[in-house]
């Protein structure tokens, strides 16, 4: 059978063994990786403050959180695709015609902020279909897929429009990207949050709530202690001051289910198991085409997503927004840890990587830094990021 079984105790075949040890070394080091990501931002952070004595304040930490929501729904998706050895260059300009779509749908055609919300997010699936297609049917690269879908998308957007920029959508799409929960409902949840991750930290980790699961490892107690500094902030900066975002809970919800589905779900292991190795996927029974399909879907309903909270926040669907928004979703997810050879990646490094990138930004503008010098930052820490993947890629060959 393989197995051995002494006291109820499955025991794997020792041959087995050095590759499950290969990958519990492999997850350790992503969340080391993580982790040295959080550190970097908390420096970033603490530079920015001297430099400009109002970063640190919860006013602007909760600004930056909702600037950096856009670009990581977009990346949270770009993840999963880069994962699997696709990719998508023409997000930005899908947000730029979501954007548009949606004034024009409220404004033209007077439809409520709720059915022009679905409208969009369909048509954002449906475009990602349409691309994810045209790469399984055709066989022709993602990447020259969406590159002409950057193109063709963001004339859409200005055809759509009538090269025009439409603003006032009414209070209730407002709302969406500047309304905040209660604080006393931020409180609760950012408590009960915390509380149920430290029950199942306890229980994982040590024999205080039954049978210790696994093995105590300093990473495991570096993750503990981040996470429940980050719950102290947010309490700080979210429950005593302002309520929790819109946006930012948005985004919360959606990384929470796409981490859940990467570790628990069939579909989750599917992608990693592509990106890995496709044609072993192919001959394992997983239809590689259709997990295509679905993942440039999801990036499209992303992107829409992404689109109506940008959309809201500026109360104005501009057809020229989001130029430079895939070179930043794209970044975020290099920086987080995603490979770009495939199989490798996180979408809460995704995050974390637009959290870093949109902290440089914020803080440059806080201190009166030109426009194009963030551009020249952002390029630069992107040649990092692919330079680091690189040699990662040659270490582990």
């Amino acid at each position: 059978m393989g197995t051995n079984s002494k006291a109820g105790v499955v025991v794997a075949p020792s041959s087995a063994l050095p590759e499950v040890q290969k990958q519990s070394r492999e997850a350790e080091r992503a969340e080391w990786r993580l982790i040295v990501l959080v550190a970097a931002t908390v420096a970033i952070w603490i530079g920015f403050h001297a430099w400009t004595g109002v970063f640190i304040s919860p006013r602007n930490l909760s600004n930056l959180a909702v600037q950096a929501t856009i670009t990581a729904l977009m990346a949270a998706g770009l993840t999963w695709l880069l994962v699997a050895r696709e990719i998508d260059l023409s997000v930005g300009s899908l947000l730029a015609l979501c954007g548009v779509l949606s004034m024009q749908l409220m404004q033209t055609y007077g439809l409520d902020a709720i059915t022009t919300i679905l409208l969009v997010i369909f048509v954002g699936i449906a475009i990602g279909l349409l691309q994810g297609s045209l790469r399984v049917k055709l066989g022709i690269p993602s990447f020259i897929i969406t590159l002409a879908g950057f193109s063709w998308l963001r004339g859409l957007a200005y055809v759509v429009s009538g090269a025009e920029t439409r603003s006032g959508a009414g209070d209730t799409f407002y709302e969406i990207g500047n309304g905040e929960f209660p604080s006393w409902i931020s409180l609760t949840a950012i408590l009960a949050l915390s509380a149920l991750y430290l029950f199942i930290w306890l229980r994982t980790y040590t024999s205080f709530l039954g049978p210790q699961k696994r093995t105590l490892r300093p990473v495991s107690i570096a993750v503990l202690c981040l996470t429940l500094s980050a719950a102290g902030m947010f309490i700080w900066v979210f429950a005593w001051n302002q309520g929790i975002p819109f946006p930012l809970a948005l985004l919360l919800i959606i990384v929470f289910c796409m981490e859940f589905s990467a570790k628990n779900t069939r579909f989750g292991r599917y992608v990693y198991a592509i990106g890995g190795n496709p044609v072993s996927a192919k001959r394992a029974g997983i239809k590689v085409n259709t997990m295509i399909l679905a993942l440039f879907g999801l990036m499209g309903a992303l992107s829409a997503l992404a689109a109506i909270v940008q959309t809201s926040r500026l109360d104005a669907g501009p057809p020229g927004v989001g130029l430079f928004v895939n070179m930043s979703a794209i970044s975020a997810a290099i920086i987080g840890g995603t490979s770009l050879f495939g199989g490798e990646g996180r979408v809460v490094g995704a995050v974390l990587g637009a959290l870093l990138m949109a902290s440089i930004t914020n803080g440059l503008s806080l201190a009166g830094v030109d426009t194009f010098y963030q551009m020249i930052i952002t390029g630069a820490l992107l040649i990092v990021a692919v330079t680091a993947d690189h040699a990662a890629q040659k270490k582990a060959k």
